[in-house]
């Protein structure tokens, strides 16, 4: 069964030019693989992610909600059912004082760009991270020692039920790359951010400055999911990968930065079974060598 075989079944619920069918993944997530979804929607709304799922639910039809595609490893025969999209559609942002409150879809980097024109700081350390707030509350993502949850007021989500509810920062738990709406089946909408008022040029000068150095020490130059492993408790992924000499290693055009072992890489045509191959070798050498078995950070879907 393909897209078309399904579309009929959201018809009216989006306009069609957001409604969407057979879609490449490659084409919408950052390490450019994967195979066809047979349905993309791009949510504008809370309400039309309810309407959506709750769509899907009724005719038994598999979902996923996806944001940028940056912490994602969609495999080779893609994803079946509808994958909901949460990004630019849901991206508005307002500021009230030292507050602000965003849609989920709207990216970190832009996020940050937006508080340092209202001369808001804090979350200089996002500013390079490639996702969307929805998916950075949903991991607690972090950078050089700031954490996306220390800055949360409060969260906006839709629940198991298709409920919007909220929670406030002292009922998520944010711990490191998790908070308690992780792993649960649930939708994050958006949130209130709370900063502190700072001076407009040092804020741009810290988000240039972490520009720099991501540039010098992350191979953006190519197609990636971000880091791919967790970090270990009392260690770093990338330091075990690096010592047991696995810098440069490659399945196919998979491979290893590197610049940075923490980063597995699309050198121009790799298959997500390239890509899963490699991290299974990698993990099996680095617990050989160091007794440590890492953990995928990155999200694996699709078939």
């Amino acid at each position: 069964m393909s897209g078309k075989d399904i579309i009929h079944i959201f018809k009216g619920l989006l306009p069609d030019e957001r409604l969407l069918t057979d879609v490449d993944m490659s084409r919408i997530t950052t390490f450019r693989i994967g195979g066809p979804a047979d349905i993309v929607a791009e949510a504008e709304s809370p309400e039309e992610i309810i309407d959506l799922l709750r769509t899907a639910r009724d005719n038994g039809i598999p979902f996923v909600v996806l944001g940028n595609g940056s912490n994602v490893l969609v495999k080779d025969k893609g994803v079946r059912g509808l994958v909901i999209r949460i990004n630019s559609a849901m991206s508005r942002a307002q500021a009230e004082g030292n507050t602000v409150r965003a849609q989920a879809g709207i990216t970190l980097g832009a996020l940050a760009r937006f508080l340092a024109a209202h001369s808001l700081a804090g979350f200089e350390f996002a500013s390079g991270i490639p996702g969307c707030l929805g998916g950075g509350i949903y991991m607690n993502a972090g950078a050089y020692n700031g954490e996306i949850g220390s800055l949360i007021k409060e969260v906006y989500f839709i629940d198991e039920n298709l409920n919007l509810k909220t929670l406030k920062n002292e009922q998520l738990d944010f711990s490191y790359r998790h908070c308690a709406l992780s792993g649960r089946d649930v939708v994050i909408t958006g949130a209130c951010l709370e900063l502190e008022h700072g001076n407009k040029e040092q804020i741009n000068e810290l988000i240039r400055d972490y520009t720099r150095r991501r540039r010098e020490r992350q191979p953006l130059e190519y197609p990636s999911a971000g880091s791919m492993f967790k970090r270990p408790a009392g260690a770093y992924a990338a330091a075990l990968i690096d010592q047991a000499g696995l810098k440069g290693m490659r399945v196919g055009d998979a491979c290893i930065s590197q610049k940075h072992a923490g980063f597995f890489i699309n050198l121009g045509k790799a298959t997500a079974e390239q890509m899963l191959e490699l991290v299974e070798r990698t993990k099996e050498i680095v617990y050989e060598r160091s007794g440590i078995m890492l953990c995928p950070e990155v999200r694996i879907i699709g078939e």
